[in-house]
């Protein structure tokens, strides 16, 4: 894609993005090499500083970047990550600097050659927005809200959006464009706003598993002795559903969160929340946190459905608009994906932008282009948190599968997941899985399928067809 703000910009004076997001961010960027004035459109306030934001559902709980996407955001935002690591993001290695605990036993200590980095979101957006306030033909509108999209005369094409400023009065502006973008987040009124115009909203496919999640950010302690940087112990699903995590922040604190799977909720109180760490499978979490200084109260969630809008499958298309980000798909929040998914969507735009710039081409029939480009980018980020999700009992949404082929590769790849407490190998095909740098076929590989057989564990080959 391009990479320079000076190339000429080929698609029209004015490109809208809806929503601050991570989503939002990085589409703001892409389009500035294709519109000659880019506006992103915030309603919360994001002053430096400024706490969790409230338009993110799941804000105050942990947030992972994962490698492709901090590759993504380094190409669009080169030095990004070594200014993050210089103000106080803290990196950490998968496999030298990680605790993580899965199927009754702990995965391996090894160097991996996958290095994160661990910070906290609003440290995040606030370093990819100082990075865009350098673009000249970029600029934010904080504070204020989309009410809806508007149409030319043919009702073909967007052409505007109605906005209003939240604290101020309540008399709606009109703010034209060539192009839109909404990246505004699960709580997107562009379906509405669809139906408005008469065009047909998108269906929706909705796969819960209901996750609940308690967070609260402790001081590290001076004393701490534990060679993790990050600790994890993951419910394993069908029966143990109660898990942990601590990921790292700047200012040497913890993001510390109980998790709990398949109506499980953890709760919000003191006492509540410090005897459901002690039920843990172990009891590494409730031995770092108990003389830990909390530094915010508890806080929890429970709504990580995975949602999918199925924008791909319109009759028709509404020209000169697309949809992304939280806003078409949503994960469960355990998986990690959606800041990374989002930084891959909007690469997947700009892909789209690069290629209509080749060919001479303008706008028209981007919109259906890209949604269904964009389902073929999510696809797999998708399946993976949903066939996870669908191992629980109770999870909603699920469609009966009878395939004997299913059970088979669901019981494998239960294997490998198994595989992963016993061998480094197969536990580094895994974390580049789950950094989508590889696809699931790795682990179909000869050598690790020779690897995961060596391990196999009788009591993981009952596994019943969903």
């Amino acid at each position: 894609m391009n990479t320079s703000n000076s190339l000429s910009k080929t698609f029209g004076k004015q490109a809208i993005v809806i929503g601050g997001s991570i989503a939002g961010l990085v589409a703001g960027r892409v389009l500035a090499d294709y519109f000659e004035q880019v506006t992103i459109i915030e309603r919360d306030d994001w002053t430096e500083g400024a706490d969790f934001r409230k338009g993110v559902p799941q804000a105050r709980h942990p947030h992972a970047l994962l490698k492709r996407g901090e590759q993504i955001l380094e190409e669009l935002f080169p030095g990004l990550r070594q200014q993050l690591i210089s103000e106080g993001a803290v990196p950490v290695n998968m496999g030298s600097e990680t605790a993580w605990f899965t199927f009754g036993g702990w995965r391996p200590r090894y160097e991996s050659s996958i290095n994160n980095i661990a910070c906290s979101r609003p440290m995040l957006e606030t370093a990819i927005r100082r990075k865009l306030s350098n673009l000249s033909n970029l600029s934010f509108k904080v504070g204020w809200e989309v009410t809806g999209l508007q149409a030319d005369s043919a009702n073909a094409k967007a052409t505007a959006v109605k906005i209003r400023q939240r604290a101020g009065t309540q008399q709606e502006l009109i703010m034209e464009a060539d192009f839109i973008v909404d990246a505004s987040g699960r709580e997107s009124h562009v379906p509405e706003w669809l139906e408005a115009l008469g065009y047909t909203p998108p269906s929706e496919t909705v796969i819960n598993a209901f996750p609940g999640y308690a967070t609260r950010i402790y001081k590290r302690p001076a004393n701490f002795e534990g060679y993790w940087k990050l600790f994890y112990i993951q419910p394993t699903p069908p029966n143990d559903n109660r898990g942990a995590i601590i990921t790292p922040l700047e200012g040497d604190r913890w993001h510390a969160t109980l998790i709990g799977m398949s109506q499980e909720y953890p709760p919000t109180d003191e006492a509540s929340y410090l005897e459901y760490a002690r039920s843990l499978p172990t009891q590494e979490f409730f031995e770092a946190i108990k003389e830990a200084e909390p530094l915010t109260p508890i806080v929890g969630f429970r709504s990580g459905s995975n949602r999918l809008r199925h924008y791909e499958q319109l009759p028709n298309f509404l020209e000169n608009f697309v949809a992304l980000g939280d806003a078409v798909y949503s994960f469960n929040p355990v998986y990690g994906q959606g800041m990374t998914v989002a930084a891959i969507s909007a690469l997947e735009l700009g892909k789209c932008l690069q290629e209509r710039q080749n060919e001479n081409e303008n706008l028209t029939g981007l919109a259906e282009q890209f949604q269904n480009r964009l389902m073929e980018v999510i696809s797999l980020p998708w399946q993976i948190a949903t066939s996870e999700d669908m191992r629980w009992p109770n999870t909603t949404g699920v469609e009966p599968n009878t395939d004997p082929a299913a059970a088979l590769m669901q019981n494998y790849l239960t294997q490998v997941m198994f595989t992963t407490t016993k061998n480094p190998s197969v536990t580094e095909a895994f974390y580049r899985v789950m950094n989508i740098l590889d696809t699931p076929n790795v682990f179909f590989q000869p050598d690790l399928v020779l690897q995961v057989a060596a391990e196999m564990s009788p009591s993981l080959t009952e596994v019943s067809v969903v």
